[in-house]
């Protein structure tokens, strides 16, 4: 199996050293009219694993993935997967008229033959892709991050009812209560968190979460968090996306750490998902 990068795969490198596989080469660059361009090098034999984070410049790494996979299904690739560990545009659908761009995607990569990706946000879509989607979780790996946060009898808070799924792996991994938070999003940077669980009067929390964007839904919880009179705040998350001055706005308001994955390279990227992207291609 071959492993090829894209501009955002640095992620290809740890695989590498996990599995034995060999690492190759793409020469990816952008024309000076905005367009990419792509070239494979080597002899193309077998299965080749595409590797390419897609959360800074979404649309343009989107592109870069596709013409990659066409290309390599052109010179010679038995199969052609790809590692997603960061799948963009995993937003609900919330008015009527509103496009739906996953659905999109899901047609546009026809052309692979399988996908990884790590605790994609939009779990009921796997079915409507045309090829096999492997979504792993990260949540283990940083619940055994959290085990070395400075906290004394934690809860687990999820910030909304959605995110509980992911919350609730990392509870039973600490051994500790979960509980959620309600939340009525008003627009793309903006939620309201009605309330806190009174379970979190007095103890310290673990906020956890798929993923950190604009940060608005953590920095609401913390505040709601902090008026019932919480302990220490630790954040938890598989995709720090980490938009604008996300990260800021979440410390300032009382975070004492906030951890992410490398699913998207970011400050605060201490948990690395290689280890279960490696562990799943080699079992495939």
């Amino acid at each position: 199996m071959l492993l090829i990068p894209g501009s955002q795969g640095l992620l290809a490198v740890k695989l590498s050293r996990l599995t034995g596989f060999k690492l190759g080469y793409a020469q990816l660059e952008k024309l000076p009219n905005g367009e990419k361009y792509i070239r494979v090098s080597g002899e193309i034999t077998g299965d080749v694993v595409i590797v390419n984070s897609l959360a800074h410049n979404p649309d343009e790494m989107i592109m870069e993935s596709l013409f990659l996979a066409e290309t390599l299904k052109e010179y010679g690739a038995k199969r052609v997967f790809a590692v997603f560990p960061y799948l963009p545009y995993s937003r609900e659908r919330a008015i009527r008229g509103e496009a739906f761009p996953i659905k999109a995607i899901a047609k546009i990569f026809s052309c692979l033959d399988r996908m990884y990706v790590v605790d994609f946000h939009l779990e009921d879509m796997i079915p409507e892709f045309p090829f096999e989607v492997v979504n792993l979780t990260a949540m283990e790996e940083l619940a055994k991050y959290a085990e070395n946060f400075d906290v004394k009898d934690p809860v687990v808070i999820a910030p909304d009812e959605e995110a509980l799924r992911w919350a609730s792996i990392v509870a039973e991994k600490l051994g500790i209560d979960c509980y959620y938070m309600k939340k009525i999003r008003v627009d793309a940077e903006n939620v309201i968190i009605e309330s806190a669980p009174h379970e979190a009067q007095g103890k310290d929390i673990i906020i956890v979460d798929d993923m950190i964007a604009t940060g608005s839904t953590v920095v609401q919880a913390i505040k709601v968090l902090k008026r019932i009179g919480c302990g220490k705040i630790y954040v938890l998350c598989t995709h720090p996306v980490l938009a604008a001055d996300a990260l800021r706005r979440i410390f300032e308001n009382g975070a004492e750490e906030v951890i992410g994955t490398d699913t998207v390279p970011s400050p605060i990227s201490y948990v690395s998902v290689a280890p279960i992207i490696a562990k799943a291609l080699v079992e495939s």
